[in-house]
């Protein structure tokens, strides 16, 4: 019997199926906190590093000390050595067990103050005081793991774990209930959950092409290469490939090539004319999918050239996944993007890596058309804020209000993030260097409106909002930043 191999207060190695092996404590959840229903034993551990916690099946652990001179092997990361030295330091102290449950401490943390791991109390682990949190997603939420709020050294209390944990499981735990809990298998995470440190990144030993080196594609490429992926590059214009083979790309000299060459291609172009040349257009990807290739686009299009790009794809044996992103310029440069995937699920699991180097989190959403939607919804939201922060900003200047003050009022209120930060400054400072072209921003909008009228859904703010766009594309303002939209505004 697998599970019973394991006991609360073990010191484990854990795998969860976006992340390399980690050293996890096994713990005891709060009474509170929710479980996932099925067949397959699975335990509440807690992350050393990240000082999160997740269920993993009993079949994705293994005995720390035994397999410890294996694991270190094959992991190098600065993130995943700190982890194994504070398990050493839990060790050595005498906080964690081969088997059994661990001591319970008698001191209680003075207010505010931070525990170390080996110092948590295995009853305490998850208490929420706090409504459960809806994750709205095309699959169940069984299997979800736990996203961290810390940074690499930082410390954070149980008491801020309630709310997420409880993010990850069914119903609440009874107090005669075992502490293994069953988990269905057949059920799918639908996000990759926790965001690691790139330095912990294991690249796919697959090889990766890339098509399209714009503001986004560039800031992706670089985090595949600086993350040790096998990359291949192309792009229209070929003088942007050079840094990127200085860097240690190869270059494809046409977008069959690159295809051809490798296992995964991803594509990110401007809007969907763009997408159909890419894929169907004289040499393009089309012309060399095969059984064995897949092709994932990233690109912001509609609903209808994602789904003929799928089957097209399909018909030739391909595998395929739409996986457009929200962000700007500096998320794509730092990884920090948020991926929205649907199509096939292998092919999400296999560019796994991908999306860790790319990104902070990648979800699954489920059929191919249904990552599109909800980029053109997140895209719909922001060109309609931006629009009524631009109006604003100018309605305060014929007000005769001092727009840096403005700025300095919203920054200590409920306004304060750093879409308004970021765009305020362009305002004030008439600096609209593209992060985000308006062009691409109205472009968006335009495709969110024809949804809407696919779906006749009445969306008047987003229309209005999209009148201002084209106003400012009217005034000159098309390939600088979508922030320029005050342009239109302030006449």
């Amino acid at each position: 019997n697998m599970a019973a191999q394991f006991n609360i207060g073990d010191i484990v190695w854990a795998k969860l199926s976006s992340f390399p092996p980690w050293p996890r404590k096994i713990v005891r959840p709060k009474k509170d906190v929710k479980k996932p229903k099925g067949k397959k034993p699975v335990f509440f551990v807690f992350f050393y590093g990240t000082e999160d916690h997740a269920w993993v099946k009993a079949e994705n652990l293994k005995p720390f000390e035994e397999y410890k001179d294996q694991m270190i092997k094959s992991n190098k990361g600065k993130r995943f050595l700190q982890a194994v030295e504070a398990v050493e330091k839990v060790l050595r102290k005498g906080g964690g067990a081969k088997r059994g449950r661990p001591p319970k401490h008698s001191a209680s943390p003075k207010s505010g103050a931070h525990r170390d791991a080996d110092d948590i109390d295995h009853e305490e682990v998850v208490p929420s005081s706090k409504p459960v949190q809806k994750t709205y997603s095309r699959e169940p939420l069984l299997g979800k793991t736990v996203s961290p709020s810390t940074s690499v050294g930082v410390k954070r209390p149980p008491e801020s774990l309630g709310a997420e944990a409880s993010i990850i499981l069914k119903r609440p735990r009874e107090d005669n209930e075992s502490d293994l809990y069953n988990f269905d298998e057949s059920e799918h995470e639908t996000e990759s959950d926790i965001v690691t440190s790139k330095d912990d990144i294991t690249p796919t030993c697959l090889k990766i092409g890339f098509l399209g080196l714009g503001i986004m594609g560039s800031g992706m490429v670089r985090n595949l290469i600086k993350t040790g992926h096998n990359v291949m590059v192309w792009n229209r214009t070929p003088m942007k490939c050079r840094d990127f083979v200085q860097a240690g790309a190869s270059m494809g000299s046409s977008v069959t090539e690159v295809v051809a060459a490798c296992d995964i291609t991803f594509g990110c172009v401007s809007d969907p004319n763009a997408v159909r040349d890419l894929v169907f257009g004289t040499s393009g990807v089309l012309q060399s999918i095969r059984p064995g290739k897949a092709y994932v686009e990233m690109s912001t299009i509609d609903v209808e050239t994602v789904q003929d790009v799928s089957e097209s794809i399909e018909a030739r044996g391909g595998r395929f996944l739409e996986a457009p992103v929200i962000g700007t310029r500096k998320p794509a440069e730092d990884g920090m993007l948020v991926i929205v995937a649907g199509g096939d699920r292998s092919l999400f699991d296999d560019c796994e890596s991908c999306f860790l180097a790319m990104g902070k989190k990648a979800f699954y959403l489920g059929e191919v058309g249904s990552g599109t939607r909800m980029k053109l919804v997140a895209n719909m939201v922001l060109g309609s804020v931006m629009a009524g922060y631009a109006e604003g900003m100018s309605l305060a200047e014929r007000a005769g209000l001092d727009l840096q003050t403005v700025l300095d009022v919203f920054k200590e209120g409920p306004l304060n993030c750093a879409a308004v930060r970021s765009k305020g400054e362009a305002i004030l400072h008439s600096r609209f260097e593209p992060s985000f072209p308006l062009k691409h921003q109205q472009k968006d909008m335009r495709l969110a409106l024809a949804l809407g009228d696919e779906l006749k859904q009445s969306l008047p703010v987003a229309a209005a909002a999209n009148e201002m766009f084209k106003r400012a594309i009217s005034l000159g303002n098309g390939d600088n930043d979508m922030s320029s939209v005050y342009r239109a505004t302030a006449l």
